[in-house]
């Protein structure tokens, strides 16, 4: 298959650009920047990389049999409404409108957690309400529902991501904490004794994507990923703390929202997602932590 894989100057892009590569796929790679995740791409050879805009999509070098999108815009302290509106909206319209002209046979979003906004209910599945999304999480909305409006003509899934784990992670709550755990600050977190599965680890999402790939579908989908099994939060810090080879020094804060778990059984059933339990998913991300330093 010839494949696009956007937001390949990312973690999770450039992750899934290489495994792709490396099962067999021709890969093109498209990026805005050079960082050192692109750089891993490099000596692949059935990797193309690609500079340019997902609003400029209709120029890129197609067809291609199914595009990956990865590339997002998230909040950060110099980006604006307008900007996250262009990038995560705008691009992603621009590129379902050219999959549809590559006569694509799939097109498989990485949405976000952040869709649902206010969760008050203990399990998010996907039947939980979307209330009060924040910016971030209304404009993966969005894309969604592009995705799913050209579901006649282009078969689309949306994957709804918790924080992504892996060789190089950040920005996600576990990654935080690691970086506070290796630098002997103590970590502060809420519900302390309330179940936790919300990670996701980029291997077992990569082994989604080609599985998705390896069957004819139709139509749209919408599904959450999360880790199997569940343990408590401080758990969680603990037994990161224990591969990382670091004290653990935990402190409980005031709730600032409500606790919950993350169901994949439509994911599992449905599609062939197999994550890992949350207890190996986090030591495999203390070793790749440590393997990186």
């Amino acid at each position: 298959m010839r494949i696009l894989v956007t937001g390949a100057s990312g973690f999770s892009g450039s992750f899934v650009a290489r495994e792709l590569a490396r099962s067999g796929c021709d890969v093109v790679a498209l990026h805005r920047s050079e960082t050192p995740f692109l750089a891993r791409l490099s000596g692949e050879p059935r990797v193309r990389k690609h500079r340019g805009d997902l609003v400029d999509a209709a120029r890129l070098p197609g067809p291609f049999d199914a595009v990956i999108h990865v590339a997002a815009t998230s909040p950060a302290p110099d980006i604006d409404v307008a900007q996250m509106v262009r990038d995560n909206v705008t691009g992603t319209q621009a590129l379902i409108e050219a999959a549809e002209g590559w006569a694509a046979k799939a097109f498989i979003f990485f949405s976000s957690l952040s869709v649902y906004g206010e969760v008050t209910t203990g399990v998010v599945d996907e039947r939980t309400a979307i209330v009060n999304p924040d910016t971030y999480g209304a404009t993966k909305h969005l894309g969604e529902l592009l995705l799913a409006e050209s579901a006649e003509q282009l078969p689309g899934l949306a994957i709804r991501l918790p924080g992504v784990l892996g060789p190089g992670a950040h920005r996600n709550w576990l990654s935080r904490v690691a970086s506070r755990l290796r630098a002997g600050e103590t970590v502060r977190a809420f519900h302390l004794d309330a179940p936790f599965n919300n990670a996701a680890h980029i291997a077992d999402l990569a082994g989604l994507v080609a599985r998705v790939l390896e069957r004819p579908w139709t139509g749209f989908d919408a599904v959450v990923v999360g880790a199997r099994g569940h343990i408590s939060v401080r758990e969680a810090i603990t037994r990161l703390a224990q591969g990382l080879g670091v004290e653990a020094r935990i402190e409980e804060s005031a709730a600032a929202k409500p606790s919950f778990t993350l169901s994949s059984e439509r994911a599992i059933s449905c599609w062939g997602y197999d994550p890992m339990q949350i207890g190996a998913m986090i030591d495999r991300y203390a070793e790749e932590v440590r393997a990186g330093s």
